[in-house]
Formats: structure tokens, C-alpha cells, sequence
């Protein structure tokens, strides 16, 4: 089945087009394998997600998921849209730093943040959203060694169960994410911060997974968050002015997938919002948004060059291209299904049943298996859709494989903006000892 998103086109010739470009020219400049990127796309996904909720509640900051995609020209794009950042290590605070985005529109995530990320969190006035008691104590201490006064949040865990797969799902109960609620730790840490001179407690943060494609589940967490919202400031006095309800909604990766709307999501997150200002006398806080996987998923495709066809009878038949596991991670680490084309035969018949596999040592080095496409010749450029997210950021150099390059399209323009790895690269940080 023929699976194109509204924002990519097929020329005269039956050959992909992205942006304004042919695939095969890009392929042809570029090389391959080849990320590709859509400027338009993110440009439509970020002002899309943020009037849905905007036209709700005006307060809100959307702080884009730079583990998603943290290339510099993406996040450079976003930030020109007025996004704030959404980071989780030393280098996405950088590089969205260095992309225009101010320290005071930023959150910092993750359950193991480091001295060095601490320090450089609290000089950028960066609201550290906590992820346990061991960690507030070493933000209370290094605030006070810089003689600042951290803003924070806490990363609550509200046991909420998303549809997604395992590994994608940080809300429940059982995850090594966020201080859990219902055994009261997390209001413990709330009281626990309020003493403390070197703190401000200004947020809450919970996140329930990535790849949600139901409202549902965000409309739980919603609530949780709000009634322990309700719970500090009854009990300890303590006003939340920043509710953060973390990511978490997908795209659609099959074709028989749906899209979530933001607007649908929207409407009922902050209706859960308004009820608890309006019934408990709340300040109205600050939303923070922080979309990844939606902004910027399906803007990207990976291109590879078909090399081998090898036939096994009563057996599909498999292609081999040149980015495997390496370039493309998610299909052997999740099983995850990345619709597939050839780009230079998109208006030939699907009729051929057979497995893409890349070019590695691993038996689980494919990217999609019992696919049907037309019948494949070497030479021919297979795409892979909606690989914007967690692609080229979760690609290795397995069996020393340079990772591949990043182009930028913008109508018919195109600019490499990550080169492709060369031997120097993947051997620079290489060391013989004198001995040898």
C-alpha cells in the first residue's frame, strides 16, 4: 500500500519528491545513505501544535524534545518559531544555547544528570525538573556553591499507562523515571524543597511515554498532576506557576494508523486545567508542551542505495541496502515499523514480497520485513519515512560504518547540514599505546 503524507509529492517521471526535490537528484549530489529533512514540514508541525494549544490556554511554552532530532539547523529552525527546549544532557543544553534559545525557556530532564549538567543547568537559570531526593540535595548544593537559587520542578511519577510500546512508556509506576505519587514520595519532596534556601519550587513534570496516539491517557495525567497541584498548595502553601505535561503524541508510522491531534488533546488537557483553578482557587500556571516525535517525525526520510537481491524460494525475497541497523535503529531495537518505497518506482505496482536488510553482521540488521514493493533492481533508491525522530540521533558506527549525512530542503533548495562520517572521523579518538 502506497503511504504518502500530504507534504511529499511524485513527479512526472514516478520518482519521490521532497520539498521541491527529486529523491535521485538528492541521492545523486549527496550520496547515500541520506537523511533528509523537510524545513516547511517542521515549520507546519511546530505552528500547528502550538495553536492547538494556545487558543486554549494563552499561557503555555512549547519547549521542543531536542532528543528527538538535536541537529543544529533543526533546533536553529525551531527556535526562529519561538520554541523553548526541552534538554537531557550537556550537549542538547548547548546546542540549544547556541541556537538562540535562552537558558529561561529551557527544562532539564532525565533521571541522572551530572555535576558538570547541574552547574551549567542553574548558571542558565534552566528549570531543572528533579528526579529524586538525591538529586534535590545535589541542586541545593550546587546552587548554593554558585550563589544562585535553582529553579525547579519535580519529575513525578503518576502510574498513568500509555499504548506504546514498552521501552517508550515512562509513566508507570515500575519506571526508573520520576518520584512516585502514590506512596506519597512525591509530596514529601515538595515539603522537603520548600525548606531549602537554595531552591525555587516553581514546576511540576511528569511524561508517560513517547508514540501516543490516544488522548486518554493524557487526560489522566492530567489530573494527577493537578490534584497533587492541589495538595502542596492546600497543605504546604506552595503555588505550582509551571505545570509541564511532558511529549508523548505520535505520529502515525503504519498506514493504518491515525493521526492524534493536538487540538483533540488540547481541549481536554486544559479543560482538566481550568476545573482545578476554577474549583480550588489555583494561580493559573504556565503549560510547557514538549514535543519531539510530533514536531519533526515525519519531515525526515533516510535514502539507501539497493545493492544486492538475493531470492529464496517459498521465501521472501531480500533486498540489501546500504543503511542497516546502524543508520536506522528503531526497527531492531523496538520492532518498529518504518514504511517503505522505492523512490525511483513509486508508480509501479507493489507486488513483490520481500525483507530490506542492511549491511551489517547482525541478523536483526533490517528495516522492515514481508513488505511488498515493485520488483526491486540494483541501483534502484529505497525511502524510508518518518525517520525525523529518533533516527540519525540513535545511529551507531557498528562495524565501523560511518553514520550518514543530514541534507536540509526548503522548496528547491538543499544544504548538507550534517556531513557524512569519514575514516578520519571514526578513527581520530584512537590511541596505540607506545608498546605496540
Amino acid at each position: 500500500m502506497l503511504m504518502l503524507k500530504p507534504h511529499f509529492n511524485v513527479n512526472s517521471e514516478g520518482h519521490f519528491v521532497i520539498g521541491g526535490i527529486d529523491a535521485l537528484e538528492l541521492a545523486e549530489q549527496f550520496g547515500t545513505p541520506l537523511y533528509v529533512m523537510d524545513e516547511q514540514r517542521v515549520r507546519e508541525k511546530y505552528r500547528r501544535f502550538r495553536k492547538a494549544f494556545s487558543d486554549k490556554w494563552p499561557k503555555m511554552i512549547v519547549c521542543y524534545a531536542l532528543k528527538a532530532n538535536s541537529n543544529s539547523a533543526v533546533v536553529k529552525i525551531l527556535q526562529s518559531e519561538g520554541t523553548g527546549a526541552d534538554v537531557s544532557s550537556e550537549t542538547e543544553l548547548r546546542v540549544a544555547l547556541r541556537a538562540g534559545i535562552s537558558g529561561g525557556q529551557m527544562v532539564f530532564n532525565g533521571n541522572y544528570k551530572t555535576q558538570r549538567e547541574l552547574e551549567m543547568a542553574v548558571a542558565n537559570e534552566v528549570l531543572i525538573n528533579v528526579d529524586s531526593f538525591q538529586e534535590l540535595e545535589a541542586v541545593d548544593k550546587t546552587a548554593s556553591r554558585l550563589g544562585k537559587r535553582a529553579r525547579i520542578g519535580f519529575r513525578i511519577n503518576p502510574d498513568v499507562k500509555a499504548p506504546t510500546h514498552p521501552y517508550l512508556a515512562t509513566g508507570l509506576r515500575e519506571s526508573k523515571f520520576g518520584i512516585d505519587v502514590a506512596s506519597g514520595q512525591a509530596f514529601e519532596a515538595y515539603k522537603l524543597a520548600a525548606k531549602m534556601k537554595n531552591v525555587e519550587v516553581v514546576g511540576i513534570h511528569a511524561n508517560i511515554g513517547s508514540q501516543i496516539l490516544d488522548a486518554a491517557p493524557f487526560v489522566e495525567e492530567a489530573e494527577k498532576l493537578m490534584a497533587l497541584v492541589t495538595d502542596v498548595k492546600e497543605k504546604l502553601g506552595v503555588s505550582i506557576s509551571f505545570v509541564d505535561l511532558g511529549g508523548g503524541i505520535g505520529i502515525p508510522y503504519k498506514p493504518e494508523e491515525s493521526e492524534l491531534q493536538p487540538l483533540e488533546v488540547a481541549d481536554l488537557v486544559v479543560g482538566v486545567i481550568k476545573r482545578a483553578v476554577e474549583e480550588k482557587g489555583l494561580v493559573e500556571p504556565t503549560l510547557i508542551l514538549e514535543p519531539g516525535r510530533y514536531l519533526v517525525g515525519d519531515a525526515g526520510v533516510l535514502l539507501a542505495r539497493v545493492g544486492y537481491i538475493k531470492e529464496r524460494q517459498g521465501m521472501p525475497t531480500w533486498i540489501a541496502v546500504d543503511a542497516g541497523m546502524n543508520a536506522l535503529l528503531r526497527p531492531a531495537l523496538y520492532g518498529a515499523y518504518h514504511h517503505i518505497e522505492l523512490a525511483n518506482k513509486m508508480n509501479e505496482k507493489n507486488e513483490m514480497v520481500v525483507n530490506v536488510a542492511g549491511p551489517l553482521c547482525e541478523s536483526g540488521d533490517f528495516l522492515g520485513k514481508d513488505r511488498k514493493l515493485p520488483k526491486a533492481e540494483q541501483g534502484d533508491l529505497a525511502v524510508i519515512f518518518d525517520v525525523g525522530a529518533y533516527g540519525l540521533v540513535m545511529s551507531t558506527q557498528h562495524t565501523a560504518q560511518p553514520r550518514p549525512a543530514m541534507v536540509l530542503v526548503n522548496g528547491e533548495r538543499a544544504e548538507i547540514v550534517r556531513k557524512r562520517e569519514t575514516y578520519e572521523d571514526l578513527t581520530r579518538l584512537d590511541k596505540i599505546p607506545r608498546w605496540l
